[in-house]
Parts: structure tokens; C-alpha cells; sequence
């Protein structure tokens, strides 16, 4: 199945984001039980419907009028797009790093929101960003300047210094090569290079998980922490370093590997584990934001609850 209206597209970009942060227990993250002192519950909810204009235009439907006919042959780059998306969204709250990675995966993928299936979809959303322009890659930085977004160091055009901006208008270095130069462990970056192999095989999983068990927030915190235990979270090296990175994968590894297909218990050994990050104030944030594409895909796919 697709989605048949880029409307049904924008709409399910936003109902990915609000069935991530309501999922709940999410190890370490803002739910609907659980606050940061600086980021809340209600913050994400207003992030996510206020990026609705946005994803619109993304698919390209601002782009024609009410007969059909072409308004404006220029489409929005994908990073102005993003860029945009944060300072939109930025307007109805007051949080800093709200959804900077969320954006990142699904701008790109709605861009393409007649693919016929999630491996088509990801495939062709890679595409996109090679034709990208450097110009989006500083649309780019400037969303993150405004989000405060928190990333993992590079040694080479980091988000974080004075020097990139420069650096990637001399090189005209667009998107899709300044996300391959990042760091091997930014997995957002390697995702949309490679055409979403985490997401695809997660919208998967959600659908599923969803079709057997019939309750969409255990197939959404399944697959969040099925995702936690695959790849290691950047936010979490970016603030704690690698070791604690590989060792926040390690619990969740250990935690599915005593699965034995009871939600009930699952349920409650992922809330053990998330006791265990926020008395740390270990955030995965990453991770959320690739439940966030894997969610949007399985959307694409059909999944309706």
C-alpha cells in the first residue's frame, strides 16, 4: 500500500512523531509519564502537529495550485526544508532540540511520498539528497544553530564549529556527501546515505509485532528498544562517550534476548531499564528518531490501528 494524497503523507509524518514520544516505556526518554526539566512531554506534541504545513510542502503539494497548475517551478530544498521545519515548529514552544533528527529522516522520505513500498521509499530518499546543492547542506547548519541540537564531535565540518560554514560553501559540499564524512557511529547520517535499512527492517517489525499483538505502543516501544540494541545511540556518546554508548546497546541486547513473547514481561523489563537511564539522565535520542522513520514507513506500508 501507499499513501494514495501527499496529504495522507504529511499526516503520517506526523502521527510517526506523536506515537513515538507517547510511547511509553521508552528507556531514557521524554513519554507520557516522564519529563525532562527542559523538555516535556507537551513540547513534542506541539513540535510534531506544527511540522504539518511543512511536511506538506515537502511532498511537493504547495508547490501547485487548486487546477493543477505549476505555482512555482522551484521546488524547497531538502535542507531549507528542514530548516524551516525547526523554526516552524520552534513558534508554538519553547524547548531547544526538539525533533532536529526526526526532521533529518523524514523530510527526505517525503520528498518521495508516492514510493510503492518502504524499501522503495528509502532507496529514493537516498537518491534525493544527491541532488542536493551545498546551499541545503547550509540550511543545514543553520537548523541546527537554531535547534541547539546536541551532536556527536567530528573531526571534519562538525555541526558544532565556527569553520564548517565556510568550508562547505568554498567545497560546495551538498547533504549526501557531508552526511557521508560523518562519524561511523551517527547512525541518522549512514541512514539516509544508505538508503533506511534500519527503518525498513523495523516498519516491519512494528507492523508485525501489531498485527499479532493488536497494541501499537507495545509494537512501538518493542521496536525502540530492538533499535537501541542493534546500534549505539549518538546522543548518548555525544554526552557520555562511546564506552557508555556500546553499554546502553549491551543492556537492551540482554533485556530482548529473555524475550520469550510475553508483552507483560517485556513491558516490565523495559521499564526496569528505564529507571536505570534516568537515574543516569541517559537519553537515547537517536534511537527515538529512528522508531520516528521505522514508524512512517510502516504507515506507508499500511499499518492502521
Amino acid at each position: 500500500m501507499m499513501f494514495r494524497t501527499p496529504e495522507d503523507a504529511a499526516i503520517a509524518a506526523v502521527i510517526s512523531m506523536l506515537l513515538e514520544v507517547s510511547g511509553n516505556p521508552k528507556a531514557g526518554n521524554v513519554d507520557r509519564e516522564h519529563n525532562f526539566p527542559d523538555l516535556r512531554y507537551e513540547h513534542f506534541l506541539a513540535s510534531s502537529v506544527s511540522s504539518y504545513p511543512v511536511f506538506l510542502e515537502a511532498t511537493g503539494k504547495s508547490w501547485y495550485g487548486k487546477n493543477g497548475a505549476e505555482r512555482n517551478k522551484k521546488k524547497a530544498g531538502i535542507g531549507y526544508l528542514i530548516f524551516k521545519s525547526i523554526e516552524v515548529s520552534s513558534g508554538w514552544h519553547k524547548a531547544q532540540n526538539v525533533h532536529f533528527g526526526a526532521y533529518i529522516l523524514l523530510i527526505p522520505l517525503l520528498r518521495r511520498w508516492n514510493s510503492s513500498s518502504a524499501f522503495s521509499a528509502g532507496f529514493l530518499a537516498s537518491q534525493e539528497l544527491k541532488k542536493t546543492t551545498y546551499m541545503d547542506s547550509i540550511y543545514l547548519l543553520k537548523g541546527h544553530q537554531l535547534s541547539s541540537a546536541r551532536v556527536m564531535r567530528a573531526d571534519n565540518l562538525s555541526l558544532g564549529s565556527q569553520e564548517t560554514e565556510r568550508f562547505l560553501r568554498e567545497r560546495k559540499i551538498n547533504l549526501y556527501l557531508w552526511m557521508k564524512m560523518a562519524p561511523e557511529e551517527n547512525a541518522i547520517a549512514k541512514e539516509v546515505t544508505e538508503g533506511y535499512p534500519l527503518s525498513i527492517r523495523n516498519s516491519r517489525r512494528i507492523r508485525n509485532v501489531f498485527e499479532k499483538y493488536e497494541d501499537i505502543n507495545y509494537a512501538t516501544v518493542l521496536t525502540y528498544h530492538t533499535l537501541l540494541s542493534e546500534v549505539p545511540d549518538a546522543l548518548v556518546i555525544s554526552k557520555y562517550g562511546k564506552d557508555v554508548g556500546f553499554e546502553v546497546q549491551n543492556l537492551a541486547r540482554k533485556i530482548l534476548e529473555r524475550s520469550n513473547n510475553d508483552p507483560d514481561a517485556d513491558m516490565k523489563r523495559f521499564s526496569e531499564l528505564d529507571r536505570k537511564l534516568l537515574e543516569r539522565r541517559i537519553n537515547p535520542g537517536t534511537i527515538a528518531d529512528l522508531t520516528i522513520s521505522s514508524l512512517y514507513l510502516a504507515l506507508l506500508e499500511g499499518l492502521r490501528f
